[in-house]
């Protein structure tokens, strides 16, 4: 090292050495801190959560209400049911909404129904989000 320079921060400055990693972290600190300050509100929602079990009907598997039985679903979980449908044909898409919801509910799990038009297919997704 060049004599020119001080030795800041080196173990024979007398231990400053903790002093400048200090004024670092508090830096840190500042810069985070000041990059959530400029006013602007947090998203309502949270982010879409991880599915732990998916549900597609198809021959041969249960009927909802038993498939959601058969999960340990908890106080935790929740349940979205997908129903693409033929935007022509709403009235039938609601009806099979609400037979889907129905059912999900007479298993003891209220479910979110999402309508996708212009889609042919049908399923659940069970997650763990809260």
């Amino acid at each position: 090292m060049p004599a020119a320079l001080p030795n800041i921060g080196h173990a024979k400055a007398g231990g400053a050495a903790w002093a400048i990693m200090l004024a670092d972290l508090a830096l840190i600190l500042f810069i985070v801190t000041a990059s959530y300050a400029d006013g602007a509100a947090l998203p309502d929602t949270a982010p879409d959560p991880v599915p732990q079990a998916i549900y597609r009907p198809s021959p041969g598997a249960p009927p909802l209400a038993d498939w959601i039985a058969q999960q340990p679903a908890g106080g935790a979980a929740s349940l979205q049911i997908t129903l693409g449908y033929d935007p022509a044909d709403t009235e039938n898409a609601m009806d099979r909404a609400a037979s889907l919801a129905a059912e999900a509910a007479s298993a003891g799990l209220p479910a979110r129904i999402v309508l996708v038009p212009g889609s042919g297919e049908t399923g659940a997704t069970l997650s763990f989000d809260r």
